[in-house]
């Protein structure tokens, strides 16, 4: 008799978390589906102009949600190691304005150009932002 109680409590428990998933992923809690979502930048290229050799160079970035629903960045990745890349890890809200911080490792002397590439859930998933300067 313990066991068919605990199946019927095992059955319930992974029934509510079944119908707990689909409700988030209907209608407006969607965060996969970001077709109605859209952001807006202040700008997406920065020059960091001279800098000093071994003194790295920080750029901030601010985004805007312009869509009507929540939205969130899957993926940033710089063009190589020396940049680092912060951003919000949690879904931003419509009309929420947020800052995406790339500090830029400033190593080797001469001029670069540097590109951060984030992965977001809306139509057009990919957004580029570019920094460039010169190290001496």
């Amino acid at each position: 008799m313990k066991k068919y109680f605990f199946i019927l409590i095992f059955a319930t428990i992974i029934g509510s978390v079944s119908v707990n998933a689909q409700t988030w992923n209907s209608g407006k809690n969607d965060l996969s589906s970001g077709k109605n979502g859209a952001v807006s930048w202040d700008t997406k290229d920065i020059d960091l102009g001279t800098m000093k050799q071994g003194k790295p160079g920080k750029a901030v970035f601010k985004m805007k949600n312009t869509g009507g629903q929540p939205i969130f960045i899957s993926k940033a990745e710089g063009s190589c190691g020396c940049t680092q890349i912060e951003y919000p890890k949690r879904p931003i809200k419509p009309g929420e304005v947020v800052n995406i911080t790339t500090i830029y490792d400033a190593e080797d002397v001469g001029v670069f150009a540097k590109t951060v590439t984030l992965t977001l859930n809306i139509e057009e998933s990919t957004q580029i932002l570019y920094i460039t300067g010169e190290v001496k």
